[in-house]
């Protein structure tokens, strides 16, 4: 063999700063975007965001704007500040009102207690007695049920309160919880001597009451989900609207570059063209991410046009392939431009993602897809009778004879699941 020395060209993609960037900019969500303009901003002291109005000063202008998100109100008070403003005037002893800072202290956002009396009365070194006149004060608060270790206590305490006591709901609760919220309803009617109807108005009963009684007056920062396209429907044309208003404007400052340039030394020139060129790369590369997530909207509309025109029970199957060829790039790019996207259609705010979905089998030339299945069991069981509520056989079976679509028993029940459905053992009511 002999050893020798080749020069050979080739090309190869190299991934710079700047693209590696640009890729990162197409896959942000609403959220990391404004993040990541906010960070340029403060490293680059001639990059200006403009926050503009609608976005930064009016948020309930904005979410009538955006399809009707509306903002919910929350209470100013945080709950320990409601449940120790309730304590004023309370003659209470310097011991019981240490305990009751504690327990207060301890609570969690939901409001529960986790610690034992024991516990308490172990840590602060005070009496039983004490702990435990000191919980019952506090388990009278308000809101009902605050300060329970656990749902069963917390449901307890707020059917005791109501101002028609139901003796039967609180028996139920005490001593039948867990059958009960496994609707094992017929053992108890069993044993309480008492009609099927009775436990379902029971039931109803409860539903009424708050869970989670704390959460109430959490005062964390409320997030919405802000679609970044809004799509409508103007005399059977569709259109494609970027959701400009929620992202900030880029602007550079160009009093403060007549501030800085006036030494007019090479280091400080060169400083600002560097800055400059980040601030025109940012720029363009804004503008090819709202192309992309435009044309890829426009792409969808095409293919899913059955279910822009006529709902979600439309939507075929799609994969991400199909887009990417008709828009020329890699499978990837779409990916990246869906992330994390939402789209305000006329049917509700739909993540971009859900768009793409695998096919099941049907005696039609076109494959359903999976999201279309699962909506035609959603809106199955949205219309089942509850005193006969339907099995998963029964769905199958339905699939089949109205809508060709054929599918396993089994596999009616994982999409069933996966939408959070219980069982038709659940799901019945007696009256």
């Amino acid at each position: 063999m002999e050893a020798r020395l080749i020069q050979q060209q080739e090309v190869k993609l190299a991934l710079t700063k700047e693209l590696t960037q640009a890729i990162e900019l197409l896959q942000y969500s609403m959220l990391e975007l404004q993040t990541f303009l906010h960070e340029q901003a403060l490293e680059n002291p001639f990059i200006e965001l403009k926050e503009k109005p609608f976005f930064s000063h009016h948020p309930r202008e904005s979410t009538k704007k955006l399809g009707g998100i509306e903002n919910v109100s929350a209470f100013k008070k945080t709950l320990a500040e409601h449940l120790l403003s309730q304590l004023i005037g309370m003659k209470l002893s310097s011991e019981e009102r240490r305990v009751l800072d504690y327990l207060i202290a301890s609570l969690d956002e939901n409001g529960y207690l986790h610690a034992s009396c024991q516990e308490v009365a172990d840590r602060l070194h005070v009496r039983m007695p004490i702990v435990e006149r000191a919980l019952a004060l506090l388990q009278s608060l308000e809101p009902a049920g605050v300060g329970a270790q656990n749902l069963q206590q917390c449901l307890y305490l707020q059917l005791i309160r109501l101002r028609e006591r139901n003796e039967l709901a609180e028996t139920i609760v005490t001593h039948y919880f867990d059958s009960f919220i496994q609707k094992d309803w017929k053992l108890i009617a069993k044993q309480l001597h008492v009609d099927l109807h009775q436990i379902q108005q029971a039931w109803d009963l409860i539903r009424t009451l708050h869970p989670k009684p704390g959460s109430l007056y959490n005062d964390h920062e409320m997030n919405y989900i802000v679609p970044d396209v809004i799509v409508t429907c103007h005399e059977g044309s569709w259109n494609v609207v970027m959701n400009d208003d929620i992202v900030p404007e880029l602007v550079w400052n160009e009093s403060y570059e007549k501030k800085i340039t006036r030494f007019c030394d090479e280091q400080t020139t060169k400083y600002v063209k560097e800055k400059h060129h980040q601030f025109q790369w940012i720029r363009r590369c804004l503008e090819q991410r709202k192309e992309m997530i435009k044309q890829v909207m426009l792409q969808l509309i095409e293919k899913q046009k059955d279910y822009f025109e006529k709902g979600p029970l439309y939507i075929k199957p799609l994969t991400m392939r199909e887009i990417a060829e008709a828009l020329n790039v890699h499978e990837s790019t779409i990916s990246r431009t869906v992330r994390n996207k939402y789209v305000q259609t006329p049917y509700g705010l739909v993540e971009m993602r859900q768009f793409f979905t695998s096919g099941v089998a049907t005696s039609f030339e076109e494959d359903a897809s999976q999201t279309k299945v699962k909506a035609i069991i959603q809106q199955l069981i949205a219309e089942e009778d509850a005193l006969k509520p339907l099995s998963d056989q029964k769905i199958a079976q339905v699939l089949n004879e109205r809508y060709n679509v054929q599918i396993a028993r089994r596999t009616v029940a994982k999409y069933r699941e996966q939408l959070n459905i219980p069982p038709a053992a659940k799901r019945k009511r007696y009256a």
